[in-house]
């Protein structure tokens, strides 16, 4: 056998090792989230803490699970944190409406009333309907 047939048979075990561990991560990170919208809807918000950010450990890419991390804080008051975990959200997907919106509140709950406006007002740049529903929240406020 040539080395240039050792070198293929390499990358393509290597290629397929990376694959499968790739899988593997996203369906653990998977595992978690569910187990941690589970815990928040049983109210045990600490243990949704937990496994949502184990979610994100395993995949730092993990939009819906940074969503519910920061309405886990939402419910917790913790607007500091709420707001930190959205704009992640926002990072990863600047045209993610439910994110600005959800960033808009934390904002709104926060005292931050300009920059809940602030979101209202891209969210109508956009055309999402989460416009009215967040103006409607900062108006009664």
């Amino acid at each position: 056998m040539r080395w240039g047939d050792v070198f293929k048979s390499f990358l393509v075990l290597f290629l397929i090792f990376g694959f499968l561990s790739c899988t593997s991560k996203e369906k653990q990170a998977e595992k978690h989230f569910k187990e941690g919208f589970k815990y928040q809807d049983q109210g045990n918000l600490d243990k949704a803490l937990e496994e949502y950010g184990k979610a994100i450990q395993l995949n730092p890419n993990y939009i819906e699970a940074y969503m519910n991390l920061g309405t886990v804080y939402l419910e917790m008051k913790d607007y500091d944190q709420a707001i930190q975990q959205f704009e992640k959200v926002v990072e990863l997907n600047y045209f993610y409406a439910k994110g600005h919106y959800n960033l808009g509140l934390a904002y709104l709950y926060k005292g931050e009333v300009e920059k809940a406006k602030e979101e209202g007002k891209f969210l109508k740049s956009i055309r999402s309907g989460l416009a009215d529903a967040l103006e409607k929240r900062i108006g009664e406020e």
